[in-house]
C-alpha cells in the first residue's frame, strides 16, 4: 500500500514536519523545478480523523500546507478548483479524470511529470475486488470518504511516489479543472484500482482551516 499523510506525519510534530517539507512549483522536470527554488512552509494541518499508525485505514488521508509567502500565478502555475458541495456528478461511475505525478513507472522514479487518464470506478466493483486482499493480515477499509478509480483490466494506475497527487476532472460547463480526489492508497500498481480521498467530503474542514 501507499499513503500520503503517513510519509509527512509519522511521529514528528506538525511544526517539525513543516520545517522539513520542501515545496517546488512551476515546472515538469525534476532538475529544473529544483533550480526554481524551494517555497518555505509555514504550517501543516492534518485531518483529525487520520491515524498514521493504522496501515489498513486511510480515512481522513488529507492535509493542508500553508506557505510563508504568496505564490505568483502565471502560465506555468495555476490553481485548481474545489468541487461544489452540492454537485456529486464528478464521482459517477466512468467519469474520466486525470492524475499527474513523479511516481514510479517500471520500477524507475520519474524525472519528468507524468499523467494518466482514469475513470472513476464502480464502488461495488471496487469493494468486491478488495475482498481477500489483506494487508498485514487485515482487510483494507474502503469508507464513504474514499472513491476508487481505474480498472484491473486497463493496466494504468498511480504508484509509489504519486501519493498526494490530485485527481482532477474538467467541468464542461465552467471549463474549470476541479480537484475531486487525492491519491491515497492502493494494493499493487498498474493492474489494480487506486483509492482516493474524496475531497467533497472534506470541504467544511478545508474552509475552516483556510478561512475561505
Amino acid at each position: 500500500t501507499h499513503s500520503s499523510v503517513t510519509e509527512i506525519g509519522g511521529r514528528m510534530s506538525l511544526a517539525e514536519v513543516a520545517k522539513k517539507i520542501d515545496v517546488f512549483l512551476g515546472h515538469t522536470e525534476v532538475n529544473k523545478i529544483h533550480e526554481l527554488g524551494n517555497h518555505p512552509v509555514r504550517s501543516v494541518s492534518m485531518h483529525p480523523n487520520y491515524d498514521p499508525d493504522d496501515e489498513n485505514n486511510f480515512n481522513g488521508d488529507i492535509a493542508l500546507i500553508e506557505l510563508w509567502d504568496p505564490v505568483p500565478l502565471g502560465p506555468d502555475l495555476l490553481p485548481v478548483c474545489l468541487p461544489d458541495a452540492s454537485n456529486s456528478t464528478f464521482y459517477a461511475n466512468g467519469y474520466m479524470g486525470y492524475v499527474s505525478g513523479f511516481g514510479v513507472e517500471k520500477n524507475v522514479l520519474a524525472d519528468r511529470l507524468k499523467y494518466v487518464s482514469l475513470p472513476v470506478g464502480d464502488q461495488r466493483s471496487c469493494k468486491k475486488w478488495l475482498q481477500g486482499k489483506e494487508v498485514n493480515g487485515k482487510p483494507m477499509v474502503f469508507s464513504e470518504n474514499m472513491f476508487c478509480a481505474g480498472s484491473p483490466s486497463v493496466g494504468k494506475d498511480t504508484c509509489q511516489g504519486d501519493d498526494g497527487s490530485v485527481f482532477t476532472v474538467k467541468d464542461s460547463e465552467s471549463e474549470r479543472w476541479i480537484a475531486t480526489g487525492i491519491v491515497s492508497w492502493g494494493i499493487g500498481c498498474h493492474k489494480s484500482y487506486g483509492f482516493y480521498t474524496k475531497v467533497i467530503n472534506y470541504l467544511d474542514w478545508i474552509k475552516e482551516i483556510t478561512g475561505m
